[in-house]
């Protein structure tokens, strides 16, 4: 009678602990489709397929990244001619750099963020080495240095803001535009200081 009862124990004991590891298993497998599906947007989470409905293509989030890097290296660059250039006009357009591009990074982030795209936060290595050499140049070096870049850079960015403008995206599109007269402005600028310098 006892071995009986050892031996159904022991029965029902293997049967619950096989029990428990099927849970487990669901659970697990439960757990790892979940964050299959879940993907981390600047900071929150967020189903795979909201990034489809969010409006904006591929082209869209490629300008949105490559806008924010040139927006980045505008900013840093200024901070730098800030303290390193000797012409006061050099300087005064620095500042103007500074003050207009920290509003359009600000604004495009915003807008990253809403259109659940993840842009960079910082610069890549070349441009970061760039600005590292820059800050060893001082005086007139440096004014012709940072006019020439300003000049090339906005060319660039013209070119790629026109881009933005054809996108799809409404949104995309108004802002583009409207940050496009600011380049524009800052383009024509650049090229009068870089003629004047001696």
């Amino acid at each position: 009678m006892k071995k009986i009862f050892i031996l159904s124990t022991i029965v029902a004991a293997s049967m619950s602990f096989q029990a428990c590891q099927t849970a487990d298993k669901k659970s697990s497998t439960t757990k790892d489709s979940v964050s299959g599906d879940t993907t981390m947007v600047n900071g929150n989470h967020v189903a795979g397929s909201e990034v489809v409905e969010s409006g904006i293509d591929e082209a869209g989030a490629n300008f949105l990244r490559k806008a924010a890097v040139g927006g980045i290296m505008e900013v840093e660059a200024a901070k730098i001619a800030q303290k390193n250039a000797s012409s006061q006009e050099v300087k005064d357009f620095a500042a103007k750099m500074l003050e207009d591009h920290t509003k359009t990074n600000k604004e495009l982030k915003e807008f990253a963020v809403k259109k659940k795209v993840i842009t960079p936060d910082a610069l890549p290595a070349d441009d970061q080495i760039h600005l590292d050499e820059m800050k060893k140049i001082k005086g007139a070096a440096f004014d012709k240095h940072y006019m020439g870049m300003m000049v090339t850079d906005h060319e660039k960015t013209i070119a790629l803001f026109k881009e933005g403008i054809s996108n799809k995206d409404s949104g995309l599109k108004t802002w583009a535009t409207k940050t496009l007269a600011t380049i524009e402005q800052h383009d024509e600028m650049a090229k009068k200081i870089a003629l004047g310098l001696k």
